[in-house]
C-alpha cells in the first residue's frame, strides 16, 4: 500500500499538471463514526486512482471499491488495494455485491461507488444511478454517504488539472424512504456539487480551491531544464508555469 501511495501520486503528477481541492482537508464534513459511501461523478479512467489519491493521502480513511468483475480480471493488482468485483450481468452477481458491501461497511470504512455504472460526461444532465445504490443504503441500518465531483479541464497548461469537491454528508439512520427516493436524492446531491464546481470552472474562479498535488508543467522536459538552468545562470525570474504569465483580459487598465 506504501508502494501504490508513492506511485499514485508520481503517477498523476506525471500525467496531470494540478489536482485541486474545494475547501482544505480539515474543513470536509467526513463523518469517522459511521461507515462512509462517497458516491462519485464517473467521467473517465482516472477515477479509480483519483479516488485512491483521496482516500488514502487526503481523508486517510480505510477504503475499499468495487469494480466490474471483467475489468477487475485486467487489472488483478488491484484486489490487493480494496478493488472487489460486482458481477453486474446477473441478479445473483448484484445480490453477492450488496452482501459483501454491507460486511464492509462498518464505523470508519469507507466504500467508494460509481453508481452512474460507466463513463459518462461529467456535464450531461440529469444524473442518473444505476438502483443498486438506493438499495444499498437502505439495507444498512446507519451510514452517511457524500457525494464526490471529479472534473477534469485543460486550463493554461499543457496538461490537464482536476478539480474535486466534496459535498456535505447525508445521514441515514432507519431509513423508511424506498430504494428508488433514495437514488433520486443521491444523484441531486452529486448533480449539486458537479453544478457548483462547473460553475466555478466556467467564471475562471479557483479562489474555494487549494492545490494538493502539483504536477508536471510543459510536455517539454528538456525546454524546462534548460530554461530552469537559463534562468539561474543569468539571474533573470523566469516562471516554470505557463499560467504564471497569460494575461487577463478582465483586468483592463484605465
Amino acid at each position: 500500500m506504501r508502494f501504490f501511495d508513492r506511485y499514485v501520486s508520481r503517477y498523476l503528477g506525471r500525467r496531470f499538471h494540478r489536482l485541486h481541492l474545494w475547501e482544505r482537508t480539515g474543513e470536509l464534513d467526513v463523518p469517522r463514526d459511521l461507515p462512509v459511501v462517497f458516491v462519485m461523478s464517473h467521467a473517465s479512467w482516472w477515477d479509480v486512482l483519483v479516488g485512491y489519491y483521496l482516500a488514502r493521502l487526503v481523508l486517510r480513511i480505510e477504503s475499499y471499491a468495487p469494480m466490474d468483475e471483467a475489468q477487475l480480471r485486467r487489472y488483478r493488482i488491484l484486489t490487493r488495494l480494496g478493488v472487489y468485483s460486482v458481477d453486474r450481468s446477473s441478479v445473483a452477481g448484484m445480490r453477492a455485491f450488496l452482501r459483501y458491501t454491507i460486511e464492509l461497511l462498518t464505523p470508519g470504512r469507507a466504500v467508494w461507488i460509481t453508481p452512474q455504472g460507466e463513463i459518462t460526461s461529467a456535464w450531461r444532465r440529469p444524473i442518473v444511478f444505476q438502483p443498486g445504490v438506493g438499495h444499498l443504503v437502505r439495507r444498512v441500518r446507519r451510514l452517511a454517504t457524500v457525494p464526490v465531483a471529479i472534473v477534469y479541464e485543460f486550463l493554461e497548461e499543457s496538461r490537464p488539472e482536476i478539480f474535486v469537491k466534496f459535498g456535505p454528508a447525508r445521514r441515514f439512520d432507519g431509513v423508511h424512504e424506498t430504494p428508488e427516493a433514495i437514488t433520486r436524492v443521491l444523484e441531486s446531491d452529486l448533480e449539486r456539487e458537479l453544478d457548483a464546481a462547473q460553475d466555478a470552472l466556467i467564471a475562471r474562479d479557483f479562489t474555494r480551491f487549494s492545490v494538493m498535488l502539483e504536477g508536471a508543467t510543459s510536455v517539454s522536459l528538456v525546454y524546462d531544464r534548460v530554461r530552469a538552468l537559463r534562468a539561474r545562470v543569468t539571474g533573470r525570474p523566469d516562471p516554470a508555469r505557463h499560467g504564471a504569465v497569460v494575461s487577463d483580459p478582465r483586468k483592463r487598465g484605465a
